[in-house]
């Protein structure tokens, strides 16, 4: 029995000791840079022109252009999508801080503008993309009171 002991103890004892196995695996990658550099800050403060109460009457409230230019190798893929800081009325209407103000994404000869929550995409040529987001003051049925207003729009750019 004190034979079948040390046995076993000697046994266990050898498969304890024994090493696991291992492996090791190697990770290499390479950063590069992005394909794409934005030509704009990454915070704009945008000054609109005044607007009267009777040019949001008569729907004549001058439209504001932003320009935005993107330096990317030839072939990128830029795609962009715009969201309304403070809340949207509809895909083209972003809500301001003023009751019965939005600001309108306006498009180019009556064609709409880029849309809120939308993927727009643009492959890029040998020259940089050049962008412009256009926007006017308009009246959400009451004529709003006179006086300052705010909006925030939000960019999310994606390069591929």
């Amino acid at each position: 029995m004190r034979a079948l002991f040390w046995m076993l103890l000697a046994v266990s004892g050898s498969v304890l000791a024994q090493a696991a196995d291992t492996t090791q695996v190697q990770v290499n990658g390479k950063l590069v840079t992005p394909p794409c550099r934005p030509g704009f800050a990454t915070s704009m403060n945008v000054k609109l022109e005044e607007v009267s109460v009777r040019q949001l009457l008569d729907g004549d409230a001058r439209v504001t252009e932003v320009p935005l230019t993107f330096d990317c190798r030839p072939d990128s893929r830029v795609s962009l999508v715009l969201s309304a800081g403070l809340g949207s009325i509809d895909t083209q209407t972003l809500r301001t801080s003023r009751e019965n103000l939005g600001l309108r994404l306006m498009g180019v000869d009556g064609k709409p503008g880029i849309s809120l929550g939308q993927t727009s995409s643009w492959t890029v040529g040998n020259d940089p993309l050049q962008l412009t987001l256009r926007v006017r003051p308009v009246s959400l049925g009451e004529l709003p009171e006179a006086g300052a207003f705010s909006a925030t729009l939000l960019m999310q750019i994606l390069y591929l």
